[in-house]
């Protein structure tokens, strides 16, 4: 009969020394059973499978080691998942930490500025495991802590309307404030909505989408660090041109 202790250290030195999206639990059991001659002799404590291969199993230990073989893909499963979790919530945690106590200027300046995933994947490497969080998977997260933080929080959108006279026309259809041009625009015909001076501005805009503000496109300019905006019909459309 397998040794219930044996099998979970098996099962430990698998986790602890394997990324186990790369090796699967099943992978890995046929591989310590080829290689390490007292494989059987510890998983069974028999003395007679010391020093010896799977070919002198009795029938009895041989059918309870193929049936350990065909759960071996649950089993891998389910520490896929349970490990994955971790390191997620772990990943979550730290956002939230960074965003916890932070006022709206703060907030936004954070997220203007988020590690990409190469960077947050080097940064935490000592104590998030980022095997087993994709690009993704992160962007993922991170737009999940986003949406929280602006539902709950009150978030006042300060985005001051500007005249004629505080714009230059710089060419057809476009705009210049203070000697800048705009960097963020939005046409109300469901066209062209970007902000080409935040990196973040996708993942900004598909959290804002999963919120229930009233003005998304509005909050997402401001959340990218939009502070203007000067608004021009053109072909007939209304288009917000937006400042920093």
């Amino acid at each position: 009969m397998i040794n219930s202790f044996v099998l979970s250290a098996i099962k430990e030195s698998y986790y602890l020394n394997n990324n186990m999206k790369e090796i699967s639990f099943k992978e890995y059991l046929e591989n310590e059973a080829e290689n390490e001659p007292n494989f059987f002799y510890e998983l069974f404590e028999n003395e007679d499978y010391e020093q010896n291969w799977d070919s002198v199993l009795s029938e009895e230990d041989r059918e309870e080691w193929n049936n350990l073989l065909n759960k071996a893909n649950d089993i891998w499963s389910k520490m896929l998942n349970d490990e994955e979790e971790e390191q997620r919530a772990r990943v979550k945690s730290h956002i939230e930490d960074l965003f916890d106590g932070k006022d709206i200027e703060g907030f936004r300046e954070l997220i203007q500025n988020l590690n990409s995933y190469d960077n947050f994947s080097k940064q935490f490497s000592d104590v998030i495991d980022m095997n087993y969080i994709d690009e993704e998977e992160y962007k993922e997260i991170v737009k999940e802590a986003i949406t929280e933080y602006i539902e709950n929080n009150d978030i006042e959108v300060n985005i001051k309307v500007l005249n004629n006279a505080d714009v230059v026309e710089d060419g057809d259809n476009s705009f210049t404030y203070k000697g800048e041009e705009y960097q963020g625009f939005d046409s109300s015909d469901g066209g062209d909505f970007n902000c080409t001076s935040c990196e973040n501005f996708d993942l900004i805009n598909e959290a804002v989408q999963e919120t229930n503000c009233d003005d998304k496109e509005d909050l997402t300019m401001y959340l990218c660090g939009m502070n203007f905006v000067y608004k021009n019909m053109v072909d007939d459309v209304m288009c917000k041109f937006y400042f920093k």
